[in-house]
């Protein structure tokens, strides 16, 4: 009994340990030079001329994601591969080129007074914001599903 006391005791602290904080998450700030080379390739594409303010890779227990931002304060978030995950404009107007041409068509059609500041990729849609406050959902294939509250 007393074995097993001793061994559940050890599992526990090994368990809170790997939960803790600083092992759990980690910001560090990098260079651009460090990021993958499809986030580099997505930034020069679609946001060349940016100052960049600063690059950060978040390691988390599983996962890396990086985050940049740039000196207007518009914020990209890119997965361990590079792919875009959100880019917010913070208020400001997206440029539109690497958003889906169904989304952009839609928001401009119905929206035709609004601009697109925030994008948000999820597993199964995208989450697009308006400037004028709302906030719409498409699906992977950037048909319109609904207005989200």
């Amino acid at each position: 009994m007393k074995k097993l006391n001793t061994l559940f005791l050890g599992i526990l602290s090994v368990f809170a340990l790997l939960m803790s904080e600083p092992i759990q998450a980690k910001d560090v700030i990098i260079t651009k030079s460090e990021l993958p080379k499809k986030a580099l390739a997505f930034m020069d594409t679609h946001f060349n001329g940016k100052t960049i303010q600063l690059v950060e890779k978040d390691v988390d227990l599983l996962t890396v994601s990086y985050k940049v931002t740039f000196a207007d304060q518009v914020e990209i978030e890119f997965d361990k591969k590079g792919e875009w995950d959100e880019v917010d404009g913070n208020k400001a107007p997206l440029p539109t080129t690497f958003i889906l041409a169904p989304i952009v068509t839609y928001v401009k059609t119905n929206y035709p007074e609004a601009h697109i500041v925030k994008i948000d990729k999820e597993t199964r849609l995208f989450e697009v914001k308006l400037d004028n406050g709302l906030e719409l959902e498409f699906s992977k294939s950037g048909v319109f599903k609904r207005i989200d509250n």
